[in-house]
């Protein structure tokens, strides 16, 4: 579970300062805070395979969003007439597959062990507390308040 008194704006700028290399400055960050230390782990991962092959600055994460209730993280060639090399490509896509699978098994709103599900038709990743809470505020007709407290 997150901290009661995490930050999300400072846990951003620390992943975006240590990232640099290979996070543009405008990305966006498109996940609730529970998967934000899957990010980190998952950017460490990224930065350093690219660095073992030769490609910090050739390459860059372009999309770190959520689809289908799993976390993305996207890294592709800042040049289009650049290719990965198939190790490096091999190496990008296990980190994708692992960022994945953790995220499956990871709430998205608040970090603790959560299950991929469907609910109303959207596929989310929480756990028994968020998913108890999203589908009582579905039920009550979505109110203007908060589920994710």
């Amino acid at each position: 579970m997150l901290p009661i008194d995490f930050n999300r704006e400072k846990f951003i700028a620390d992943i975006r300062e240590k990232h640099s290399a290979i996070l543009p400055a405008d990305i966006d960050f498109y996940v609730e805070d529970g998967w934000l230390p899957v990010v980190a782990d998952g950017l460490q991962q990224i930065q350093d395979f690219i660095e073992k092959n030769r490609w910090l600055h050739k390459a860059h994460v372009r999309q770190i969003k959520e689809k289908f209730g799993e976390l993305r993280i996207y890294v592709r060639p800042r040049y289009e007439e650049h290719q990965f090399s198939d190790e490096l490509a091999t190496n990008l896509a296990t980190v994708r597959d692992n960022i994945s699978r953790v995220s499956r098994h990871t709430c998205e709103v608040c970090g603790d062990p959560g299950e991929l599900d469907v609910i109303a038709g959207y596929h989310q990743t929480l756990c028994g507390y968020h998913a108890d809470r999203r589908k009582a505020w579905i039920s009550h007709g979505r109110p203007d308040e908060e589920w994710r407290k």
